[in-house]
């Protein structure tokens, strides 16, 4: 069994059998849970002074 939440209920934990999590998955209807350990996206890079003088 897995314990996920859904779109339609996020604040409520539901346990699922493997064909119900592979039902919910295809639909899209699973929240995604944050991960502790991914890091926050890198900011875009900045275009330097040289690079937009060109585009002018």
């Amino acid at each position: 069994m897995h314990r996920v939440r859904t779109t339609m209920q996020p604040d409520v934990e539901v346990e699922v059998s493997d064909a119900e999590l592979l039902d919910l998955e295809r639909q899209g209807l699973l929240v995604k849970a944050p991960s502790a350990t991914s890091a926050p996206a890198a900011a875009p890079a900045k275009t330097p002074p040289a690079a937009k003088a060109k585009e002018s």
